[in-house]
């Protein structure tokens, strides 16, 4: 198993692809060169320095605590981890309908904000993955966008040029069971909106070169996903209702292999 160094390590590689200005990120962060210093040299992070840190260095907020190991904190946390399901459902229609992608966006920023649903069941056993597994934190950060081992397969193929995976192969990975390669890691990074960069900075896999032939709606996919993550389950289906009509009403558009099975699909 690939290890995951600790987050002062991490930090320092996210900064040093940023240019290592310490005094600058502080700045733009607004906290204190030494607070950072301190992180910098194996301090625990503090909460509130790790939400003011996220923005300075063009990063989630819940994305930068997943990082540094610890658990996100319930206002930056996905409204309805129930609604990973429903992602998963829409993966094939961000795949494979033209120019719908902005159409369902806006459906999604239209809808109302709905307060948080009480948590149904815990998370389940095989959803926790080793603190120093690097495919824990990239499968984590895979679910901190709703997307569950299914979604997160289909996205890999469809949106990231990545291989034919199982569903199950993505928990192997978030297990540390399977490495992650270059390949893999590249088509992750088509996903997930994080840069080449910081995955690479955080994994310590170089993609240099690495070609994965994504999606070239790669990019609205993956910000739609990102919004969705403030609605409930219920309100992901009616999305995902909308999607499916606009697959019948642009049927000749699509690639003739998902015609022929959407017409199938009645």
């Amino acid at each position: 198993m690939t290890r995951l160094p600790g987050f002062d390590v991490l930090l320092a590689r996210l900064l040093e692809v940023r240019g290592g200005d310490i005094g600058d990120v502080a700045h733009r962060a607004g906290i204190a060169t030494a607070g950072l210093t301190a992180v910098l040299g194996g301090g625990a992070p503090d909460p509130a320095l790790l939400r003011r840190l996220a923005p300075a260095l063009g990063l989630h907020r819940s994305d930068l605590f997943l990082i540094a190991g610890l658990p996100v904190p319930g206002d930056l946390e996905r409204l309805d981890p129930g609604a990973s399901g429903e992602v998963d459902g829409l993966a094939w229609s961000l795949i494979y309908l033209p120019r719908a992608i902005a159409e369902l966006r806006r459906l999604i920023e239209s809808l109302p904000q709905e307060p948080r649903p009480q948590p149904t069941a815990p998370t389940p056993a095989y959803h926790r993955y080793p603190d120093d597994a690097v495919g824990g934190l990239v499968v984590r950060l895979l679910h901190n966008r709703n997307l569950n081992w299914l979604g997160a397969a289909k996205m890999l193929f469809g949106l990231g040029g990545g291989p034919v995976l199982s569903a199950s192969t993505i928990g192997v990975i978030g297990q540390g069971r399977k490495a992650l390669t270059p390949q893999l890691l590249a088509g992750f990074a088509a996903v997930l909106d994080l840069s080449r960069r910081d995955l690479s900075a955080l994994t310590g896999i170089n993609l240099t070169g690495v070609d994965t032939g994504a999606h070239p709606d790669a990019g609205e996919a993956v910000a739609l996903i990102w919004s969705a993550r403030r609605l409930t389950a219920e309100q992901l289906r009616q999305v995902r209702a909308r999607a499916h009509e606009i697959r019948h009403e642009r049927a000749d558009e699509l690639a003739p292999g998902f015609r022929c099975s959407c017409q199938r699909a009645g």
